[in-house]
């Protein structure tokens, strides 16, 4: 009898601990999805003082900071090292707690100890761009900003940091080292100007020069250089222009009409065509691949058909274009203007290039009258034309 209640009572005993094993292993569950839900949602319930809580301690540390101040998010902070010592957001958390309670050396200790576990947190990044600043080590500053636009290129401080590491000349030299190898902050930078006050501007136009061909595309380029044309400061657009967008031999941005298209709006320095509607303008493939325009004046009276915006220094120039397929009457009846606005009383005709068929040309001087003038083509009532090879070449 003795043996036999024995083995019941260690039975029962065996239950009630396989019962309480199981409803701890419920409660470790629990506490654990509770832990994971707060790392994405701080505000859900969950639990602070178990050996796994560094979710939930993190969670309460960021509210901390934000309902009473930092100073009461360091208790939190270190409880989530405790529970997650190799957590570089849980560091980070404490060194941000630190740094805004003014415990400067508390803070670089622990943004230290983050730095080192990745270079993934935004804080960190921040606080080390902060300090490379204050040492004036731009490469190291540039290279943190590197790190951090790398993750986020779009972030809403980008261009506050852009414009503190690029305010020296060896701040936009660091930064372009790191564009040179093309990352994914570059094009929301060129594309993205949002309301860049004009030193911003100017930093950009300098990045784009330092760091040279080959990071942005034409189209990047065109949204910047518009946004110059628009305030006025022609120099620096068309130095951009022509760093991404620019024809090698000319002053004519792309004369031979290899990029010339109809439905995209005209931006920058592209050609920029008639809207009228008795004016028609259709694009033309030649034997090699090549393209050209054929023009026609359906209205009244002579009328601008095409034109371009370039920005000249003083000086004399020769205006040079070809007229294929084009009757020698109807090509000579083409006009060319170059002046500040649209003006017909400065349209003349081409003079024939001796030895050059279908081939016309005029010289021109420019004077200091405007910083950019409109490259213009005209033709008079009922004409039509064939066009290529536009070339403005400085005379000497």
């Amino acid at each position: 009898m003795p043996t036999t209640a024995n083995s019941g009572l260690l039975s029962r005993v065996r239950a009630f601990a396989g019962g309480s094993g199981l409803a701890l292993l419920a409660v470790a569950a629990l506490l654990s999805g509770s832990d994971r839900q707060s790392r994405d949602f701080p505000n859900s319930p969950s639990v602070v003082g178990w050996p796994y809580d560094t979710g939930a301690a993190r969670a309460k540390a960021a509210i901390a900071f934000v309902r009473s101040g930092p100073a009461s998010a360091i208790g939190y902070a270190r409880r989530a090292i405790l529970s997650d010592p190799i957590s570089a957001q849980a560091v980070s958390i404490l060194g941000r707690a630190e740094l805004f309670s003014q415990h400067q050396l508390e803070a670089r200790k622990a943004f230290q100890v983050s730095g080192q576990l990745g270079w993934r947190d935004a804080m960190t990044q921040i606080y080390w761009l902060d300090q490379a600043l204050q040492d004036e080590n731009y490469r190291v500053a540039a290279e943190r900003l590197d790190a951090l636009l790398r993750q986020t290129p779009d972030d809403e401080n980008r261009d506050r940091f852009l414009a503190a590491v690029a305010a020296t000349p060896e701040g936009r030299a660091a930064l372009a080292e790191r564009l040179k190898l093309a990352p994914p902050w570059a094009l929301p930078m060129a594309y993205d100007l949002r309301d860049l006050p004009t030193d911003a501007l100017l930093q950009r136009v300098d990045l784009m020069r330092r760091t040279g061909k080959g990071v942005w595309e034409c189209a990047a380029s065109e949204v910047l250089a518009q946004k110059l044309i628009t305030q006025n400061l022609l120099d620096d657009a068309q130095s951009v222009w022509a760093l991404n967008c620019g024809s090698a031999g000319s002053l004519v941005y792309d004369g031979g009409f290899e990029k010339f298209d109809m439905l995209k709006p005209a931006t920058g320095f592209a050609w920029q065509i008639s809207d009228r509607g008795d004016v028609e303008i259709a694009v033309l493939k030649n034997a090699t691949g090549g393209q050209s325009l054929s023009l026609s004046n359906r209205s009244t009276r002579t009328l601008p058909i095409l034109n371009q915006l370039v920005v000249l220094k003083p000086g004399r120039y020769r205006l040079v274009w070809r007229t294929p397929e084009t009757p020698l009457t109807e090509a000579r009846q083409i006009l060319t203007s170059l002046n500040c606005t649209f003006d017909l009383s400065d349209a003349v005709e081409g003079n024939a290039v001796a030895g050059k068929q279908n081939t016309w040309s005029r010289d021109v001087i420019v004077d200091r009258q405007c910083p950019a003038r409109r490259l213009t083509f005209w033709l008079p009532p009922r004409a039509e034309a064939h066009l290529d090879n536009v070339e403005l070449l400085t005379e000497y």
